[in-house]
This record gives structure tokens, sequence and C-alpha cells, in this order.
């Protein structure tokens, strides 16, 4: 399990500990009290049952209501916790508690504007308590307004400094060097170890300490070129020609050839690449990826030297899978979140990948540079400052703050996407159903469609004849659905300003790429529609661009 899942399971322990213990007064039953234990043991099935049966005799009791959707939200079964909440609502629409948990019902479904009216309503009905700004400050960050998501985040720290929930997530945006002493402090003196997440504070605390005095690779440019055009070249797939792209990168003096993936983060290198660049080894580090196995073994290590096209790096980590390669008959993958201090322009059509600076906010001069090479799970809570400007904190330290997005009047139509770090989420409809979340992903060749999503706007039949390959293992069971319109890129009127129609869908369950983003990912956007367009990304202010020309495609490509 890697730290950022380990983290995201402490925070969600924390939220529903804090809030039992809130809930918690001298007039609830003996029922509710039996069933908060339970809970408190990780015997979540018994504590539901329990809630369950309080709430269906007692119908107005909030924390029976608030406890079984928790329930059901860590057992996954969110189809009962949403038919649960509509109930409980009905009854209790004034119980900021179970406005507030409807939201974190809401946020992992998918449904993100929902979630936050329920945060807002929940804020509006309880204004000095923090799970309401807690909320907010995670829709915030997916919206790439993270000087907002700082600031709500600020707010439930003054509200609530010792909550556990809130100590977690504030402790998280300190500077590297700080969290051991504050975390430290923090369990020494709180209430944590009576918590079912007692043994992963200490884990947690155990990585930080081990890390803590590590050197940092910055993975720095190293000379005056701000921006490259460099050559995509074709990967071939069973039965097409053009099944993936792909990216001649020289580390160190080994010049090697990964996959681009704009579903992937940072830099995977296999085994003999990884030998052959003479890479320096770090420390140990499971790589997880799509596939029924579960992780496999790898490590971190340290390159010298990166160079992609013009630009030239010095100093970076990448991640090295102990397979001979992650990527058949390429040495590794790239994800192109590596490349978010750019302005990113994917032209698949036209076989180039252009990195050029991304527009200047009106506030500032300073071009990027960095890559970001090391996969971002263990900053899932760090506020979203350049890596240049702490430098200029000591003069300004409004400097070093988070930054909302900012929308360039030349991209003022580009789409709005979700961003879970390295993760796009498009807002997508499938045959003119409501939005869904779909994740954009030239890592995957055919566009998926979830099992979940597929029983709501289409039909599903099993197709033993297809697999999925991913970095763990292959899907086991995959199914095909009917031939479906996807319309993305959808604006405030809410039409899509992109459509396919009659795609093949492959689908399987999608429920470990959802659970590890922390919102229902319903879908894939695949090469086979993606290599079509020219894609163009803004990771840092969640923008991305796709254009359709007609009489310019891959030379692979015959539209029929």
């Amino acid at each position: 399990m890697t730290s950022r899942l380990v983290l995201l399971l402490i925070i969600l322990f924390a939220s529903i500990a804090a809030a039992a213990q809130a809930v918690n007064s001298a007039q609830e039953t003996a029922a509710v009290t039996a069933a908060d234990q339970l809970f408190m043991q990780g015997k979540i099935a018994d504590a539901a049952n329990r809630y369950r049966a309080i709430a269906g005799a007692d119908p107005s009791s909030v924390d029976a209501q608030v406890g079984l959707l928790r329930s059901y939200l860590i057992l996954g079964k969110l189809d009962d916790a949403k038919a649960a909440a509509d109930t409980a609502l009905m009854v209790l629409p004034n119980s900021w508690l179970l406005q507030s948990t409807v939201g974190d019902l809401q946020f992992r479904l998918g449904k993100i504007p929902e979630a936050e009216r329920s945060y807002f309503r929940a804020k509006e009905l309880k204004p000095d308590e923090a799970a309401p700004y807690l909320g907010l400050a995670r829709i915030y960050r997916a919206y790439s307004l993270y000087r907002r998501a700082y600031d709500n985040m600020n707010k439930a720290h003054d509200i609530a400094p010792n909550d556990f929930a809130v100590q977690l997530l504030w402790i998280n945006s300190l500077p590297h060097e700080e969290r051991v002493p504050a975390l430290q402090n923090y369990i020494n003196g709180s209430k944590a170890k009576g918590f079912q997440v007692a043994k992963q504070l200490e884990q947690y605390l155990a990585y930080l300490k081990k890390n803590a005095d590590a050197p940092v690779h910055a993975c720095k440019l190293a000379s005056n070129v701000k921006e490259t055009n460099t050559k995509l070249y074709p990967i071939p797939r069973s039965g097409t020609q053009l099944g993936a792209s792909g990216l001649s990168v020289k580390v160190n003096k080994q010049e090697l050839h990964l996959a681009l993936d704009t579903g992937a983060s940072g830099v995977l290198l296999g085994r003999t690449a990884a030998e052959q660049a003479g890479l320096q080894r770090l420390a140990y580090q499971p790589i997880a990826g799509m596939g029924d196995t579960g992780a496999t073994g790898g490590y971190t290590a340290v390159a010298d030297r990166i160079r992609v096209g013009d630009l030239e790096f010095q100093d970076c980590v990448v991640r090295v899978t102990d397979a001979a390669t992650p990527v058949p008959g390429q040495d590794g993958l790239i994800g192109s979140d590596v490349f978010s201090s750019y302005l990113i322009d994917l032209d698949i059509p036209g076989a180039k990948l252009r990195l050029s600076p991304l527009p200047k906010r009106p506030d500032e001069t300073a071009a990027p540079t960095s890559l970001r090479t090391e996969s971002q799970d263990t900053q899932e809570l760090e506020p979203e400052a350049t890596a240049e400007s702490s430098a200029a904190a000591g003069k300004n330290a409004a400097a070093n703050l988070p930054k909302d997005a900012y929308v360039a009047p030349e991209m003022a139509n580009w789409a709005k996407v979700y961003r879970f770090r390295s993760v796009l989420l498009m807002p997508t409809k499938v045959d003119h159903s409501a939005p869904m979340l779909f994740l954009i992903d030239t890592g995957s060749y055919n566009n998926v469609l979830s099992t979940r999503a597929a029983r709501e706007v289409t039909q599903l039949r099993a197709d033993p004849s297809h697999r999925i390959q991913g970095l763990s293992g292959s899907v086991s069971k995959v199914y095909s659905a009917d031939k479906a319109t996807l319309e993305f890129g959808i604006g405030s009127n809410g039409v899509g300003r992109y459509q396919q129609q009659n795609q093949d869908v492959t689908t399987f369950d999608l429920s470990n790429i959802s659970n590890h983003t922390g919102t229902e990912v319903s879908g894939i956007l695949g090469y086979s529609m993606l290599r079509i367009l020219q894609v163009k990304i803004d990771y840092r202010d969640g923008l991305v661009d796709f254009n359709f020309d007609p009489n310019r495609l891959p030379k692979q490509i015959k539209l029929k």
C-alpha cells in the first residue's frame, strides 16, 4: 500500500471517529453507543446492522443515520448509501452533520457540484463546525482552486485545532521538516491510541522519520531552454499500427523509449532499462497499477540527468519495477504529469509533443524550472505552491501560498477537468446520461465504461475473448457494451463541445481506480479515440482542450 493510500485511509477513519465523538452525548441510547464501539473496532458490517436497526425504529436519530451512511461508505455499498441518504434527508433536512456526511457520499459518487452544495448547506446550518470546511477543501483541490482549499483548511483548523481529521490534514500541509515533530506531538498528546487508525498513524510517522533526512532531488532545469518540440513515435498493438504513442528520453547517457501515458504518474522504468542507465537505487517502493493481482515489487532511483527534446534536467527521482519492463516492447512509461509545469500539446495526428511555458498569471514572472518525475502519491495533502516559490517567501510570505486556477483569455473555451494529482477526470455523458467522470488515459487503448455505470446506461454482455493487461496483472472479468455516444467537454449550458458517436466500449470493474482516487471514476477516454485528436493540457489550472481536424489524421488511421 502506498503512503498516499495509507494516509487517505487514516483520514477517512479519523474523520469518522471525530464525527462519532462529536455526536455522542449522555442522551444517546445504549444501542447507538454499542454500534459506535463496533465501528471503532473495525467491525463495520456489524455496526451497519446496528445503525440500520436503530434508524428503522427511530428515523430521527441523527447518530444512527450518519453512522449507517459512513458504514456503507467504508463497505463500498454506494447504492445502499444513496438510498439511506435519500431517506434520512427527508426526515432530517436541517441536520448539519447529515448534510456534511451526504456531501462525503456525493463526493465519492463523483457528484462533485452536488457535494459542494451539501457542504455549503452544512456550513450554513453550523458555521462553527470544522467538517464542512474540510469537505470544501477537498472540493476546491479537485477544482484546482488551491488557495480556496488552503483557506478552508485553515478555517477548519481555527475552529477545531485538536480535531483528529483536522490535525492530520494540517500536519500534511506543513513543510516536510516540520511534519515529524508535529505528528509525534499529536500522537503523544491525543486520544489516537484508542482509535482504529492508531497503527496506521505509527506507520506513517515511521515513514516520515525514515525519509526526513533523505536528500531532496529537485529535478531542476539545467539549461536556458524553456520549451521544446519533440517527436512522438507510434507503438503498435495487436491489430493496429498505432496503439499508443512513445517518446525518446535520454536518462543519464542511455536513450530509452517510453510510452507516453496521460493516466500514469512520474517516470516508471523496467529493471533492465534502469540497470543500463546506471541509476542509483534509493529505497524500496511497491508498484501498483491496473489489474487484479495487486502491487508488484519495485524501488525508487535517482538519475543524474534526464533529457526530453531540448530540455535537460538534473537530479531526478524515478521509479523502477522489478519486472523487466512495465510496457511490452518499451523501456518503461512516462506520465504526462511529468510535464505539469508546462503547457502540454500532445499532437498525436502530427506525431509531436510540444512543451511551452504556461500562461503567466498577472502577478507572476517566473518560468517553470522542473520536471515532476516521481509519483506524487506522498504529496496528496500539500499546498499546491510551485517549487521555486519558497525562495521568494522570505521577501513576501504570500508568495509561498497556493494559488487558484488562472484561466488565460486565450484559454477561455478550454474544458474544465477535475484534477486528483496526476489523474484528470472529464465530465462525460454516455448516450445523453447525466455527466459522469471519465479518466483521460492514453495508456488505455479502449474506451472503458465501469460495470457500475454500464448497468445504468447500456446493455452488458460477457466478453471472454477480451483481455486487459496492466501493471498489476490482467483484469479477470471483462465485458462489452453496446456502442455508445460519448459527449465531453461539457459547458455551463450542459452541452458537450465534443461528441464521438458509435464508440465501441469495453466494460470492467473500475472500483480500484475509484477507491484510489477517492471519487467515482465511471469510465476511461482511451487512446483509440484520443489518437485522432490534438490534446492540450494545463495541469496547473485544470484545463484541457481537444482539437479534431478530419483532414489531419495519423497516417495509420483511415476513418470509415
